[in-house]
C-alpha cells in the first residue's frame, strides 16, 4: 500500500476516530486504525468492542491495500511533521515507512484481515436533529450518568423521542437530571411510521459523541435498534450497544408536595458554592463527611465547615411559604446542577431535611428542566 495524504486532512479525520480506540484489549489490532485505501479514498475504522467510528476521506492512491496502525503512535508521529503532504508506504511484511519532506519514520503495522470485521447497522427506526440542540440537550443533564456504578442503567441516560419533543433522563443514585423539548423532529423511521421511541446510551458513547459534533444547526441523525444506536455526524457514522434494560421509574423520584419553595438566582447560588467548594472536603475524615449546609428562613444562609477552614454565605430569596428548613449536600453534587442551569431566575423546592431539593429553571423558553439532588444527613 502507498498513499499521500495531506497532513491536516489525515488529522482532522484521525483526531476524532481515536475516540474509539481500545486502549486496554488482548485483541491487538483494536488498539490501531484500520485503513482500507483504494480509489483514491481512506477508510478508517475504530472499534473497542463496545463502539466504532467509520469514515472516509480522499487521498492520493498510488498502491491499494489496506493494514492496521497502532492509533496513538500513528497519530502522535503525524503531528510532528511538517505541514504539508505525507508519504505511507506499506510493504508485504507490513513495515510501514512514513515520509514527509525529510523526516522518515519506520514502524510494523498489522494485516488488516486482523481487524474484526464491523457490520452495517442500519436502524430500522431513526430521527433528524439539529446538533447543537442535541449537544446543549445532552450537557444539561450528562453531569448525572453514574461514572462508576455496578448497575449499567445508571451509566447511561434514557431517551424518549416523538414526532414533537425529546426527552432525556440520568441518575446517579444521588442525583437526577431531567430535561424535555418540545421541537417537531424528522422521522427517519423505514416503515413510515410515527416516532415513538425510547433507548438508554452508555454514558461514554454521549461523551465521545458531544466531542464530535458542532454548536451548529447541521443535522445529525440517529438510528436505533434493540441492541444497537448509530449517529450520522457529518461523514462520521459512530456506532454503539444500547443498555439493553429497563429505566427507573423517575417519575416517582421526583417530589409532587413541597414544605418551602424559594426563588433565586442562579448566578448568585453558583458563586456561593463556588467559593463553598474551596473550602469543604469531598472525602470521608474517620466518620464525619464535610459538607455544605443550607438554612432556609428569610434568606438562604450557607456555611461549611472543615478542617481547611470556614466560610458562610448568604442570599435574598423569595418564599412561597412560611417556615425555615435547615439541610445538607455534598457541595460537588449540587454546585454540578446550579452550573447546568442557565442565567436567570431558579425555584427550589424542599419537603424536609431528608428529602433532597427539586432545582427547577425558570426560563420555560428553553424547555422544561429539573434537577433533584439527594441531601446529606448532618450529625446533631
Amino acid at each position: 500500500m502507498i498513499v499521500i495524504f495531506d497532513k491536516q486532512t489525515l488529522l482532522n479525520y484521525l483526531t476524532p476516530a481515536t475516540y474509539t480506540v481500545s486502549n486496554k484489549s488482548t485483541i491487538r489490532s483494536l488498539e490501531g486504525f484500520h485503513l482500507v485505501c483504494a480509489d483514491d479514498i481512506c477508510k478508517v475504522e475504530t472499534f473497542d468492542t463496545e463502539k466504532g467510528i467509520k469514515t472516509q476521506f480522499k487521498c492520493e492512491v498510488i498502491e491499494e491495500g489496506n493494514c492496521v496502525i497502532d492509533a496513538q503512535k500513528f497519530l502522535q508521529i503525524i503531528k510532528t511533521l511538517p505541514d504539508g503532504e505525507i508519504k505511507v508506504s506499506v510493504d508485504s511484511n507490513f513495515r510501514t515507512v512514513i515520509e514527509s519532506g525529510l523526516s522518515h519514520f519506520d514502524i510494523m503495522a498489522l494485516p488488516g484481515e486482523d481487524f474484526p470485521s464491523i457490520p452495517d447497522i442500519l436502524g430500522e427506526k431513526g430521527f433528524v436533529i439539529p446538533q447543537y440542540l442535541f449537544k446543549k440537550l445532552v450537557n444539561k443533564i450528562s453531569f448525572a450518568i453514574a461514572q462508576n456504578d455496578s448497575r449499567p442503567v445508571f451509566s447511561g441516560a434514557y431517551f424518549q423521542i416523538t414526532e414533537d419533543s425529546i426527552t432525556i433522563v440520568s441518575c446517579d443514585s444521588n442525583r437526577l437530571a431531567f430535561c424535555e423539548k418540545k421541537v417537531a423532529l424528522e422521522s427517519r423511521n423505514r416503515d413510515g411510521s410515527s416516532l415513538n421511541l425510547k433507548f438508554i446510551v452508555p454514558g461514554k458513547t454521549l461523551s465521545d459523541v458531544i466531542k464530535m459534533i458542532k454548536d451548529s444547526e447541521d443535522d445529525m441523525e440517529i438510528k436505533v435498534t434493540r441492541r444497537y444506536m448509530v449517529f450520522k455526524i457529518g461523514e462520521f457514522t459512530v456506532f454503539s450497544k444500547t443498555i439493553d434494560s429497563d429505566y427507573i421509574n423517575y417519575e416517582r423520584l421526583l417530589p409532587k408536595e413541597h414544605k418551602i419553595s424559594t426563588y433565586l438566582k442562579a448566578e448568585e447560588l453558583r458563586n456561593a458554592l463556588e467559593r463553598s467548594s474551596l473550602i469543604v472536603e469531598d472525602r470521608l475524615s474517620g466518620s464525619i463527611r464535610s459538607f455544605v449546609k443550607f438554612t432556609i428562613d428569610e434568606t438562604l444562609s450557607i456555611s461549611t465547615n472543615s478542617s481547611n477552614g470556614n466560610v458562610y454565605d448568604e442570599i435574598e430569596i423569595r418564599k412561597d411559604q412560611e417556615g425555615a428548613i435547615t439541610i445538607a449536600f455534598n457541595c460537588k453534587f449540587l454546585l454540578e446542577a446550579i452550573r447546568v442551569c442557565d442565567e436567570g431566575e431558579i425555584k427550589m423546592s424542599y419537603s424536609n431535611p431528608f428529602s433532597g431539593v427539586l432545582i427547577e429553571p425558570q426560563n420555560k423558553d428553553e424547555g422544561t428542566f429539573k434537577y433533584f439532588v439527594m441531601p446529606i444527613r448532618m450529625n446533631n
